[in-house]
């Protein structure tokens, strides 16, 4: 992602916040179930790998690539789908974060070839396969010939943009190509999860300098601040006729 971050900040003025740590693979208690409005709602778990994170950073920040080409990996985390349409493609990532603090985080890009029996994005997968240095990877590296175990299956999300499904790289990057690619994006349906900026800004749950997208609908004014779940139809790059519910992403 380093590259791709890379053009997106003269265009955005993104910013990502990285730092090295080392340890193991854990995953958070919040699993299973929470409620909304009185509804059950199924609740993905965070998947904390700080070696991961550590490995990611020498490959992708250090350039280490060479190092690790044709190796075989070993990945267990969140299954997401990001649509490109800078490079009209879909893209498939399994990703965690370093910690619980939620501001590093880590997405390894998987070249998968039968889309036929995917996982629901937000699945916590364990995925095997080999390190390849390719330039239709989006960062020019990836994992081929993947397979991929369920770990723990989620029940998904009726929406053509899921964004409650990525961290907070993959958010950014779908974020800019909702916005710069407007016409590849008009009336899809988009679900995310973020906090109120103000009245018309959803911002990053976490970071202030992480991502922002324009909301607007029929819906009663909360408190800045405010973490909700948003569903909203993409208009000229923006998401209207958002609907919020105040829900705990993970």
């Amino acid at each position: 992602m380093k590259r791709y971050i890379t053009v997106l900040l003269s265009v955005l003025l993104i910013t990502t916040v990285l730092s090295g740590c080392g340890g193991k693979a854990t995953s958070s208690d919040k699993t299973g179930s929470a409620t909304n409005n009185g509804n059950v709602v199924d609740v993905m778990p965070t998947v904390l790998n700080t070696a991961e994170y550590t490995l990611y950073q020498n490959i992708f920040y250090n350039d280490m690539k060479s190092e690790y080409t044709g190796k075989e990996s070993v990945k267990e985390g969140t299954f997401a789908t990001l649509t490109d349409a800078y490079n009209n493609t879909t893209r498939y990532y399994v990703w965690g974060y370093n910690d619980q603090t939620k501001c590093c985080d880590w997405q390894w890009e998987l070249k998968i070839d039968d889309t036929s029996n995917l996982p629901t994005n937000g699945s916590q997968i364990k995925v095997t396969g080999v390190y390849e240095e390719n330039e239709a990877a989006l960062d020019k590296f990836w994992i081929v010939n993947p397979e991929i175990t369920v770990v723990k299956e989620f029940t998904g999300r009726d929406c053509d943009i899921d964004m409650q499904s990525m961290d907070n790289t993959l958010e950014r990057v779908q974020c800019a190509n909702i916005v710069n690619n407007k016409e590849a994006f008009e009336d899809k349906t988009v679900k995310c999860y973020g906090r109120i900026l103000n009245e018309t800004t959803l911002q990053d749950p976490y970071y202030d300098n992480s991502w922002t997208i324009n909301i607007s609908g029929d819906f009663d004014p909360l408190a800045f601040g405010t973490t909700v779940e948003v569903e909203g139809i993409v208009k000229n790059g923006k998401l209207t006729n958002c609907s919020l519910s105040e829900t705990a992403k993970y």
